[in-house]
This record gives C-alpha cells, sequence and structure tokens, in this order.
C-alpha cells in the first residue's frame, strides 16, 4: 500500500487540472482564429515567448478573404504600414517580387485583386511559424506553463443559456483579458485589438491608450518646440528622463537617445493623423476631393517623419559610435555616408515646413505649393539634388566596403549586428537602412502629382505639378550619377572577362596611393592592360582607390585598377630610385600610379616590359599608316594611338619614332 501525504495529493490534483490536451481549438490556427478568449491567451504567450509579429500578420491577412473591393483598398494600406513597410516594428519577410512591386508603385494604387494576392502570399509564409508556436503552445499548457489558465476555465466550464450563450460568455472573457493587455507595445497592442474588434471584442484600453499617447505627443512636441532643457520623453515602454549632460543615470534613456539631438526625440513618436487634430465642424466642410488631397498630404508629412527618423538612426546608432569606437576612420566615414549631416538638415527642414503648415491652417493645409516648390526647384533643388547624388551614387560602394569590414574585422561584424539588433532600426539591417534616400526620391513624383490630381486651384496645381516635375529631374540625375560610379568602379573589368590577352609578365609591387596608404599588389602585364590586383583573403581582387577623401565624393577621381595602355606613358620616381609613376589619360584628365618595385633590377625590368607593350602598339600604327600610304598614293597625314596627344604627325614622322621605339628596345636588352 502506498502513502500519499497531503502535500503529494495537492500536487496531484494541481496536476489533473492544468493537463488539458483535449480543447480542439489549439489544434490549429483555423479553428483558433474565432475564438477570442482561446486566441488571446495563445496571443500572450507568442507575445512572451516569441515574435508576434507572423502570428498577428496571418490573422491580419486572413480578413481579406472577405472584404469588398473597397473595404480590401482601404484595409492594405493599414496592413502594408504594419507589416510590409521597410520601418515597420511588426515587420515580417516580404518576397522579393513583392516587395520590388511595393517599392515602384504606392499600395493605395494597386488593384484590390493584386492587393488580395499578396496579402494571401504574405499569409501563406507565415503558417509554418505559427503552427510551430501553437505547438510550443500545446506542450507548455500540458505542463502548466501558459498564462490565463483560469479565464479558459472560465469559458469552457460555462453552462450556455439563451441569456449568456457561449458566444456573448467568450467576448465577456476576452474584453477583460484585453483590457490587461493594453500596456503592452503600442504597435503589438494595436494590432491585436484591431483583430479582436473583428470578432466583436469591445475595449476601453484602445480609446483611453489612443487619447494617451496623443495627449503624450502633443506635451512632448510642445517641450521640443520651446526648449531644449532636460525634459520627460515618452519611449515604446514609458517616460525616460533625457538629461543635458552626457552622464548616465538610472534614469537615463539607452546610449543612443542621449546621443540623438533633443531635436530628434519627436521623431520616435509617429505623428498623430490629420483627422485626429482638425476640428470636427471643419472636417465636416470638406469635399471628397478635398479629403483625398489631405490624406495624401498627411502621407507626404508622415513618410517624411519616419525618413527622418531613419535617417537619424543611421547618424545615431551607426555613423556616431563607429568614429567614436575608432572602427573606421573620419575619412572612411565620409565615403560610406557621404553628405549624411547635411542630408539630415534638407529633410529635417522640409519636415519643419510641412509641420508648420499643418499648424498654420489647422491641420488642414489650404496650400503646400510654395513650400514644395522652395524645397524641390531653385538653387535649393539643385543643391539638394548635389548631396542626394552624391550619397546615393556611393551605395554600391559603401555596402561592399562594409560587406568587405565586417569579413575582416571580427570587432566590426559585432558592432554591426549589435546596432541591427537595436529597436530604433526596426528589424532592419544597415544594407536596408542605406539605400532610403534613393527610396524616398522615387516616392516624392508619386505623392506630388496625387496632390496635384485632388487640386481644384488651377495655379496651385501647376505650381505643384512644376515641383513633381523638378523632382522627376533630380531622380534622374541621381540615376545617372548612379550609373557612373557604378561603371567607374568597374570601369574596363568586362575586358578581361571577354578578351584573351597575351601575358608579358607579372611582378608583385607596391601601390603607392598616397604617402600614408600604401597597398601590395599582384601586377599583372597583359597586351593591353596593366592590372593591379590585391590579395583578399584566400582570392586575388580588384578594388579602386582614392588618394583624398574629396575625391571619392565628387566620384571623379577614383583610381581604377585596370589600366588601359593605349594612354599610358611612364617616368621614373626622383625620389626612390625603384619607384616609377605609370601615367593614365582618359576624358576626364590624367591620373598618376606610383608603384614601387621590390628593387631596382625589377623596376627596370617592369620598365623595359611595358615599353615592348608600347613598341608593338606602335609597330602597328606605323604598318596600318605605311600600308594606307601605299594604297592612296598620295601624301596624308595620322594621328597618335588614342590618348597619346592627339597630334598630328606626317608619314615621316613615323620612321623617325620606329628607330626611337627600336632603341628602346635595344637599351631594355
Amino acid at each position: 500500500m502506498s502513502i500519499i501525504g497531503a502535500e503529494d495529493e495537492d500536487f496531484e490534483n494541481d496536476l489533473t487540472d492544468v493537463v488539458d490536451d483535449q480543447c480542439a481549438h489549439f489544434n490549429s490556427i483555423d479553428q483558433l482564429k474565432d475564438r477570442p478568449t482561446h486566441l488571446l491567451v495563445f496571443l500572450q504567450h507568442v507575445i512572451l515567448q516569441f515574435d508576434p509579429a507572423p502570428l498577428l500578420c496571418y490573422l491580419h491577412a486572413d480578413l481579406f478573404r472577405n472584404l469588398s473591393s473597397k473595404e480590401t483598398k482601404k484595409q492594405f494600406v493599414e496592413f502594408y504600414n504594419t507589416f510590409l513597410d521597410k520601418g515597420a516594428i511588426l515587420r515580417v519577410f516580404t518576397p522579393p517580387a513583392i516587395a520590388y512591386e511595393l517599392d515602384r508603385t504606392r499600395p493605395d494604387l494597386l488593384s484590390d485583386d493584386i492587393q488580395k494576392r499578396f496579402a494571401q502570399e504574405v499569409q501563406g509564409l507565415q503558417a509554418a511559424e505559427v503552427a510551430k508556436q501553437l505547438e510550443d503552445f500545446r506542450q507548455k499548457r500540458m505542463m502548466g506553463m501558459t498564462p490565463n489558465e483560469d479565464e479558459l476555465k472560465d469559458v469552457e466550464s460555462h453552462y450556455p443559456t439563451d441569456r449568456i450563450p457561449i458566444e456573448m460568455k467568450e467576448k465577456s472573457v476576452a474584453e477583460n483579458l484585453l483590457d490587461k493587455m493594453s500596456e503592452t507595445h503600442q504597435s503589438i497592442f494595436s494590432a491585436v485589438a484591431f483583430y479582436m474588434k473583428h470578432l466583436g471584442v469591445k475595449t476601453r484600453a484602445v480609446d483611453s491608450k489612443k487619447s494617451r499617447g496623443g495627449f503624450f505627443r502633443r506635451q512632448l512636441v510642445k517641450v521640443l518646440q520651446t526648449n531644449h532643457s532636460p525634459t520627460s520623453f515618452l519611449s515604446a515602454d514609458g517616460p525616460v528622463l533625457v538629461p543635458e549632460g552626457p552622464g548616465h543615470s538610472p534614469t537615463s534613456p539607452s546610449p543612443q537617445l542621449e546621443e540623438m539631438e533633443p531635436r530628434f526625440l519627436e521623431f520616435e513618436l509617429d505623428p498623430p493623423n490629420w483627422r485626429e487634430l482638425a476640428s470636427p465642424e471643419a472636417l465636416s466642410s470638406l469635399s471628397k476631393k478635398e479629403i483625398k488631397k489631405q490624406e495624401v498630404i498627411n502621407e507626404l508629412f508622415a513618410t517624411e517623419h519616419a525618413h527622418v527618423r531613419m535617417l537619424s538612426v543611421l547618424q545615431t546608432i551607426f555613423s556616431k559610435p563607429m568614429e567614436r569606437e575608432e572602427l573606421l576612420t573620419a575619412p572612411e566615414l565620409a565615403t560610406i555616408f557621404p553628405s549624411l549631416d547635411e542630408i539630415i538638415e534638407m529633410h529635417y527642414n522640409f519636415y519643419e515646413n510641412l509641420k508648420k503648415l499643418r499648424l498654420d491652417d489647422n491641420f488642414i493645409v489650404k496650400s503646400i505649393s510654395t513650400t514644395v516648390l522652395n524645397r524641390f526647384g531653385g538653387t535649393e533643388g539643385e543643391w539638394f539634388q548635389k548631396l542626394t547624388a552624391r550619397f546615393c551614387s556611393h551605395q554600391s560602394w559603401a555596402l561592399d566596403q562594409i560587406k568587405s569590414r565586417q569579413k575582416k574585422d571580427p570587432r566590426f561584424n559585432s558592432f554591426i549586428l549589435e546596432a541591427e539588433s537595436k529597436p530604433q532600426c526596426r528589424r532592419l539591417q544597415l544594407k536596408d537602412i542605406i539605400p532610403i534616400e534613393m527610396q524616398r526620391l522615387t516616392k516624392y513624383p508619386l505623392l506630388l502629382e496625387n496632390i496635384a490630381k485632388n487640386t481644384d486651384d488651377q495655379t496651385e496645381k501647376e505650381r505643384i505639378q512644376q515641383s513633381a516635375e523638378c523632382c522627376r529631374k533630380i531622380l534622374n540625375h541621381v540615376n545617372e550619377e548612379v550609373k557612373v560610379m557604378e561603371n567607374l568602379l568597374v570601369r574596363n573589368t568586362q575586358s578581361i572577362t571577354q578578351h584573351t590577352f597575351s601575358l608579358f609578365s607579372h611582378c608583385p609591387l607596391t601601390w603607392r596611393v598616397t604617402k600614408e596608404k600604401a597597398i601590395e599588389v599582384q601586377c599583372v602585364l597583359l597586351g593591353d592592360l596593366l592590372v593591379l590586383l590585391q590579395r583578399q583573403d584566400d582570392k586575388m581582387v580588384l578594388k579602386c582607390q582614392s588618394k583624398s577623401n574629396i575625391a571619392v565624393q565628387e566620384g571623379k577621381q577614383m583610381l581604377s585598377p585596370i589600366i588601359k595602355l593605349d594612354s599610358v606613358f611612364l617616368r621614373e620616381v626622383a625620389t626612390d630610385r625603384k619607384a616609377f609613376y605609370v601615367i593614365f589619360t582618359w576624358d576626364s584628365g590624367a591620373q598618376i600610379y606610383e608603384l614601387v618595385a621590390q628593387s631596382v633590377g625589377e623596376r627596370k625590368m617592369m620598365n623595359c616590359n611595358l615599353i615592348c607593350v608600347c613598341v608593338y602598339r606602335w609597330t602597328d600604327v606605323i604598318k596600318t599608316a605605311v600600308d594606307d600610304l601605299k594604297k592612296s598614293g598620295a601624301p596624308m597625314k595620322l594621328t597618335l594611338p588614342p590618348g597619346a596627344g592627339g597630334a598630328p604627325f606626317s608619314p615621316s614622322a613615323y620612321v623617325y619614332v620606329y628607330v626611337y621605339v627600336c632603341v628602346c628596345v635595344c637599351v631594355c636588352a
């Protein structure tokens, strides 16, 4: 006979109570999605244990199945902002084809059929993760490790009557659960509350939280507009103190918020919608067309707000800490993030001007043409174009540099991974943040055209259209600069892969880019190319170099590792017998390469080999000249090879040149 103590009996009873693997509602998400209490209990578990974005995205996408065309168009914009936008806190993975389409077309301009299809495709990608979360919940529930078990018992033990059917009981319990969740992160809570509203679950927490957020927004903006003294800042987790000095205290925010300029603190909160701030009387007086116009203006304002926020992240989370921790030098940072401070300033000023328009007109903007024309037209527009072209044209180069540094430098790699994990990045990697300026430029013409389309005043409409045209010109110019820079970085690379040349010689050299910068290279001399290969890990690579920070920013004086020999001549370095200059001329001027051999003998041999190549090229030119002379039977003048000066020579002059190069060959021999 076994003896069971009182404590053991209580434990056994408790265990019997919590083990309930017979509840069919938790077998699949399709059985669970229409049961508000059960779904909220599962959601609470997911929020505590996992990333809730896949589950919430799955539920929101499911709503599109029963929406009308009009409702689909309205809901898809919210779905995009919550789950698909690159700055969304609840962002999920978006298929490349869908991401590409959303980058080039505004979500609300897509047809409702395409919107539904995109939602279904994104939903399908979340199914596996949701199933895994459900399995985890079932296992942990059997062990008594899931929250809100009492609420589940209350619903499942309810005896339904006509007065209180099971559906009513479940909604009642769900409302209490939802109110308890109101302290969850605002974006998560809003997404949960939205879906619960679809199930008929109401909560006071939605309205109170919205009004509370609006109050804090208004207070924060008011404080920041009046002074930059120490103030309370409402973060995602509640109010925190922003001190004046650099010191840390128990009440201080994260270092990133301390580093952030006070004027940028308001960007941590999403701006309120114009409808929330405009008076009911003013709203009721607007026509449908005017309402559409105000919606697009609000979108311009909100997206500019988000853009400034992400640019400040680029500065605060990446650029400044890199310099402070000496991961990159100031010149290196200036080439990876060229003109970042100036670009932030331009966008911030544009945002402030838009905000002033809203405040001046009680959040219903009557005229926007002057503000946008000042930004994108005239001298301001030209300066904007120059800086954005400089920044965007370096995107590919900057990403390559960062990727290369991450592979070579573990400390740098750790910094990037840690920085990308910070909440300010909103789940974006650095490679996603760097291209945001280019992406922003593509949005301006679409937004301005939409504002113009809903503007009745003809003069105002024409000025807005003029601004849109200025934006298109800026975008086209930036696109061209990007192409030029990309071509420059891979200049002549195709010549190596598409043609076969005779290998004249190869040897190790030092490429002295500046007095402080010398690179060990393998110099390969081909039939008409001099190639400078740099060792990286276990392979040889081609890398452009720059002599100064200014040169890189202008994108015109990058030194290519591939030199065409049809426009080259050599000079000795007076101060170093082992060194020689290779002077390479092209359309934009001359570039000088200083190369250093390992010995004087190797330097002479390399010079001789280069001269031999030039002899072969001159021999071809002379032979062609003689052949042409024989055919024509008349005096004629020919030109030097491309890049060699272009001065006209008579056929007899080529004889002297031929004799000269033959003498050079004899000397080398």
